[in-house]
């Protein structure tokens, strides 16, 4: 059993909510809510719908929708050239090559290259230089890789004095944390000896919840963490959304009672909402 599913089923004890694993791993629960069963699979609930749930995995969409209201890191897509002849309409570029110049003319390096559709750092990379960003290109279109993407994404640097993750259940912050401590390019940091930090300013909280509230004048979204950038000048940026945030390494690190009353909150905001429907 994962960290953050036993924390989700303390929650539904404590909230008097029957609740079964499905799978022999105890991965996978059925809670029974009022209305019928809702399922959970590891990460991922039944608090967003499906196409929020798309929405946000797909950064690239993402961007589009949010950039306008608010602050994210100027961000090209690229389509991997070998797609099948019949993506092939909706390709600007037919070689790696062709989108390095692109590239040239809108950054300086470095920049962040990344798959469009990845989780957990995977082949995120910071290019100093043309080859490193060709590199990075080349094993996110390679077709062998479990990392496989057939869209890479090209993203401004931005100057990174801490990161944090900012976890909001139906519209109110819940949990925040930081992630890790070191400044500059953070990606896979609890491969680097790094861990979340629980953060209870009050302040702060509020600060980095104004900064992203006008993502829900576009999409109602039930449960997500914003993964937020706080550059050396004070400034925010909002790096990326994640409708299926995971808590091991938060509890590893912490404990396991912010991430009960995490689920706590969105199981009862959940339950309020279906009332009306």
């Amino acid at each position: 059993m994962e960290k953050q599913i036993a924390a989700l089923s303390q929650a539904c004890r404590e909230l008097k909510l029957d609740f079964s694993f499905i799978d022999i791993e105890k991965n996978v629960m059925r809670v029974a809510m009022p209305w019928g069963f809702e399922y959970f699979q590891i990460g991922r609930t039944p608090f967003n719908s499906e196409v929020v749930w798309g929405l946000l995995r797909d950064k690239k969409h993402s961007y589009d929708l949010f950039k306008h209201d608010v602050r994210m890191p100027e961000t090209l897509a690229f389509l991997d050239p070998a797609v099948p002849e019949e993506y092939r309409k909706y390709n600007q570029h037919n070689s790696i090559q062709s989108m390095l110049d692109t590239i040239k003319d809108v950054f300086d390096f470095p920049v962040v290259v990344k798959p469009n559709a990845g989780a957990l750092g995977a082949e995120v990379s910071l290019c100093e230089n043309e080859a490193q960003a060709t590199a990075a290109l080349t094993r996110i279109f390679n077709h062998q890789s479990r990392n496989y993407d057939y869209v890479a994404l090209v993203q401004e640097c931005i100057p990174n004095q801490a990161e944090y993750r900012l976890i909001c259940s139906f519209k109110t912050p819940v949990l925040l944390y930081q992630r890790g401590q070191q400044t500059g390019f953070n990606a896979q940091y609890w491969h680097q000896g790094e861990h979340a930090i629980h953060v209870q300013d009050p302040a702060l909280i509020k600060r980095l919840f104004q900064f992203v509230k006008p993502v829900y004048q576009h999409l109602d979204i039930g449960f997500v963490g914003f993964d937020i950038i706080r550059s050396p000048d004070d400034s925010l940026c909002l790096i990326e959304l994640n409708s299926s945030p995971k808590f091991n390494n938060f509890i590893k690190h912490n404990n396991s009672a912010p991430v009960v009353d995490v689920y706590k909150h969105a199981l009862t905001q959940f339950s309020a909402q279906r009332k009306y429907f």
